[in-house]
């Protein structure tokens, strides 16, 4: 969609429908990781070989994860790339659920390899061990990991939008006695089918210019936008991806035989609104041009894909 501003500068704006709709991750053990994505994470394998596996919720058909293994070595922690996936769940009540199966599930698992030197006085490690934090962030509770290989993974609920404005925003501490009652503790740990990916969250080497090239070139709209980090979304959502320096500012992006992020791919809701995107970020920047789908890379090296849903 092309908006007029002031009566004569047009502004292209991403339909409000866009939404994520999975995200592709190098890796360096396959097996491992499927594991820890299966058992821990609680996703569905749907379709696994050798070199590849791709995962839904429980009982879906739909992807919104996969594991490519393509990785040689590791990334580099101070590198662009992933800071973590965020898997969406359905209500308050599958997170209170995931939330409390990950804190009372006493079976060990492999260690995160940057976890390791954290905790060396473990020699494997229980779920609790990579909890690494949870927060109400008042329009969603969410809660943090990471994966055998060092990639985060953020679980969370969203708060009705009405509400949004009703609660501080910011990370505050989650309210464990409203969550428990909400709670099945007779889980069986596996995600919701309706489960997706509600945003992604990425490394980047400069806050303006990354701002400047998902807003100015792809079509996204600010919602927030500070000193160290940058929330952008469509349709009016807190965020369908945020970007941050906290590792530090001027990265590179990781080798292409390093593990970590492939590409993230965003879902337009029709072919029109599919060809106009297309049209408008040809001529703002180079594209791959796909057929049914095309890829750009942001500033910082980061792999953007947009088809049709």
């Amino acid at each position: 969609m092309v908006q007029r501003i002031d009566g004569k500068q047009e502004k292209f704006v991403l339909n409000g429908a866009t939404q994520v709709g999975s995200v592709i991750l190098k890796v360096k053990d396959l097996e491992r990781q499927i594991a820890f994505y299966e058992n821990v994470v609680g996703l569905d394998v749907l379709e696994r070989n050798t070199q590849h596996a791709k995962f839904g919720g429980k009982g879906s058909n739909t992807v919104i994860f996969e594991l490519e293994k393509t990785a040689e070595k590791l990334q580099p922690a101070k590198s662009t790339g992933l800071f973590h996936t965020a898997f969406l769940l359905p209500s308050r009540e599958a997170f209170a659920t995931k939330f409390f199966e990950i804190l009372r599930n006493k079976e060990t698992i492999d260690s995160p390899v940057e976890q390791a030197s954290r905790f060396p006085h473990f020699e494997r490690f229980i779920p609790i061990a990579r909890l690494d934090s949870a927060s109400d962030h008042g329009y969603s509770e969410a809660f943090y990991l990471y994966d055998i290989e060092g990639n985060g993974i953020e679980i969370y609920a969203d708060r009705n939008r009405e509400d949004w404005d009703k609660y501080p925003g910011g990370s505050n501490p989650l309210n464990f006695k409203e969550l428990a009652p909400l709670a099945d503790f007779e889980t069986d740990g596996k995600l919701p089918t309706e489960t997706i990916v509600g945003h992604v969250h990425l490394r980047v080497a400069n806050i303006e210019e990354s701002v400047g090239f998902y807003v100015n070139t792809l079509g996204f709209e600010e919602q927030v936008i500070i000193d160290t980090a940058f929330f952008i979304s469509t349709g009016g959502y807190h965020h369908h991806i945020a970007g941050n320096v906290w590792s530090g500012e001027g990265l590179q992006k990781a080798a292409e035989n390093e593990s970590g992020l492939k590409e993230v791919r965003f879902k337009l809701p029709t072919t029109e609104n599919f060809e106009t995107a297309k049209k408008y970020i040809k001529q703002q920047t180079q594209i791959q041009d796909l057929g049914n789908k095309f890829a750009v890379e942001d500033p910082s090296g980061n792999r953007i894909v947009f088809e049709i849903a």
